[in-house]
């Protein structure tokens, strides 16, 4: 029996106008407003970073016609260095006072100190010291006079995502004692728990059960970056190509060898040309560039996403054109305890 028009004619309407089903939507990422971060810039480290910075500048190599291998509008103003230690999106007034009134609420100082316990542990030398009660080694730390202060160097230069292909240049923290590290890993997991920091978040699979994953962050790089080309964004250029994101990549590979082993000799006074850095060379015969020797780590903050240029009309003290731009804190501890 042949069905009738009527139902072949509606069978073929459902067939032509349902649709497959539509993936979900990806959720969107909030946006972006704040970080945590450590400030590199003090009277101590700042006549050397301006050296360093100018120094750094004079010697990026040209590219024939098409101007210098690093664009002049990637390297970021020295009041802008600092060690970022995670990202935050606090789009509301109360969510800002949340992570403020959180932030005030840690004991730094018991950071610190557990921070230079694992120091301590993970060095064979010190590992009877465990032996010790906490007492007794605050005890010692007091008739020594507290705990000192992160006191910290900036050295060599490397390449993110990859020196073939860079968009990022950093210079790295050295800090002697090996504190600095495990205190940044310990601040940035008490924000990421409280639900402040962002994190990746690994989402369940299809059917399975149990709690929502709690975020994780990503290892933890502490860098500097001295340049960084997403503030040349959408430049043409004829010798820098353009890599993902439209960001401009360049070669930086015969730039990060040089700095590596910068200095022929171990106490840093005598520096080699960008010719003896070879690819070959690697720059592994020579010792690192040092941006800024032996300054302190003076305080942790919270801060404004998006450097502010700093007005220089009016600033008697000259500290403002210096800076060129720096970024707003909406909250700021001290490292020093009183040392």
């Amino acid at each position: 029996m042949q069905p009738s028009r009527f139902l072949r004619q509606t069978i073929h309407h459902i067939t032509m106008t349902s649709k497959p089903p539509q993936k979900p939507a990806k959720e969107k990422r909030p946006p972006l407003t704040h970080f945590l971060c450590l400030p590199l810039v003090n009277a101590t480290s700042l006549p050397q970073l301006e050296t360093s910075l100018s120094t750094f500048k004079t010697s990026i190599p040209a590219q024939d016609d098409h101007g210098p291998l690093v664009p002049a509008g990637a390297l970021r103003p020295v009041g802008t260095l600092h060690l970022t230690l995670g990202v935050m999106s606090l789009p509301t007034r109360e969510r800002l006072e949340d992570a403020i009134s959180f932030f005030h609420s840690l004991d730094l100082l018991a950071m610190v100190r557990e921070a230079g316990r694992r120091a301590r542990f993970s060095t064979t030398d010190d590992k009877n010291s465990e032996d010790k009660s906490e007492e007794e080694k605050d005890k010692e730390k007091n008739k020594e006079g507290g705990t000192p202060p992160f006191t910290i160097s900036l050295e060599s230069l490397h390449a993110l995502p990859r020196a073939r292909a860079a968009t990022v240049l950093h210079a790295a923290p050295v800090d002697p004692t090996a504190r600095l590290y495990p205190f940044c890993e310990m601040l940035r997991e008490k924000f990421l728990h409280a639900g402040f920091l962002q994190g990746e978040v690994r989402h369940k699979a299809a059917g399975e059960e149990g709690p929502v994953p709690r975020p994780k962050a990503r290892p933890l790089l502490l860098h500097a970056t001295v340049a960084n080309t997403i503030y040349v964004r959408g430049r043409k250029d004829g010798g820098s190509r353009k890599g993902r994101n439209d960001r401009i990549a360049f070669d930086a590979r015969d730039l990060v060898a040089w700095y590596r082993g910068f200095y022929a000799d171990r106490e840093r006074t005598v520096p080699k040309s960008l010719q003896s850095a070879s690819l070959g060379d690697g720059g592994s015969r020579g010792y690192p560039f040092v941006w800024a020797r032996e300054f302190p780590v003076e305080s942790v903050c919270i801060c404004e996403m998006g450097a502010k240029k700093l007005d220089s009309v009016g600033d008697a003290s000259g500290l403002n054109a210096r800076l060129g731009e720096k970024y707003a804190a909406v909250a700021e501890r001290r490292l020093d305890f009183g040392y």
